[in-house]
């Protein structure tokens, strides 16, 4: 299994200006393109990369064995962990009731994966067809399929949009090689417009889906990297909170006892196996007044299962 708290070698490509980097606050204002901040349909399951991004320690050994960069084999793992990834908690609770009042412990321990062979299954195919490329053009079409789209060195990479560009490999424009201006539509935030968004960070629910938005600090040197880290902490939150709603469908144990008249001790353990399926990034937001981010991470009801 690879662990899927996601944070991922140079480059493999030289790059091209494709448009501009987003604009740095003036008056305390960022824009930035609404496939990022607003993403709908299929780009919900894409994963935000930087083209020059770093490997994460954890995903070393996958940039090494398939000379991959970064950004490919991070996306992968992000991309294949949306689509399902496995949960696993333990929940404990220790209560102590007394004369003056009630005191609780809780502690929780959360892995959640996404399966190794699957990963390595499909690094192995692009590094496949990466060194069957016999030129350079080539190696950048193999790459530049996997871009859905991009703004100066931040990209969206989407697996599906490579099965796309297989299937009709007439129509493809490989976003690696395009330079100009872009002329994607813009997002812009300024104190005004996040305050009047009035989102408010933690975890809820509805008859469809449950959702978390959760707070990050964003850095205006690295946009990316800022809403990658929030997203994998709201994706952790999210399956946390998901094994505390369904604890107490697998209770291993549960006591109580009187120490005396006066005090009531209580214990409890659940460990929970769930499966996520279709987990969607629906909102990215900059709140450049506080330096920080906000990202809506969703799954639906549907998506959700005990294994």
């Amino acid at each position: 299994m690879s662990r899927f708290a996601l944070p991922l070698l140079s480059v493999m490509v030289c790059l091209v200006g494709c448009s501009s980097a987003p604009q740095l606050p003036r008056s305390g204002t960022m824009d930035l393109p609404t496939w990022l901040t607003a993403p709908r349909g299929a780009i919900q399951r894409d994963a935000p990369v930087d083209l020059r991004m770093g490997c994460p320690e954890h995903l070393v050994d996958l940039c090494e064995r398939y000379a991959l960069p970064a950004w490919v084999v991070y996306g992968t793992v992000r991309c294949l962990g949306a689509n399902e990834c496995v949960v696993n908690g333990t929940f404990r609770r220790f209560s102590l009731s007394d004369q003056s009042g009630e005191s609780n412990v809780v502690v929780d321990e959360l892995y959640y994966d996404v399966v190794r062979t699957k990963v390595e299954g499909v690094l192995a195919g692009i590094a496949r067809a990466v060194g069957e490329a016999e030129t350079e053009l080539d190696r950048m079409n193999v790459l530049g399929a996997y871009v859905r789209r991009r703004f100066g060195a931040f990209a969206l990479f989407s697996l599906k949009q490579a099965e796309e560009v297989a299937a009709a490999p007439e129509g493809f424009t490989n976003l690696l090689l395009e330079s100009g201006e872009s002329m994607d539509v813009m997002e812009r935030f300024d104190r005004e417009s996040v305050a009047a968004l009035d989102l408010r960070a933690g975890w809820s629910e509805t008859d469809d889906y449950y959702q978390v938005i959760q707070a990050g600090d964003f850095g205006y040197g690295n946009p990316m990297d800022s809403f990658r880290r929030t997203e994998e902490e709201a994706i952790h939150e999210l399956a946390r909170s998901l094994v505390v709603k369904f604890s107490h469908l697998q209770r291993q144990f549960s006591t109580a006892r009187s120490i005396d008249d006066d005090v009531q001790e209580e214990a409890s353990k659940e460990e929970i196996a769930l499966r996520m399926r279709g987990v969607l990034v629906c909102r990215r937001i900059v709140d450049p007044g506080n330096r920080t981010c906000l990202v809506t991470v969703r799954v639906a009801r549907t998506g959700v299962a005990l294994r």
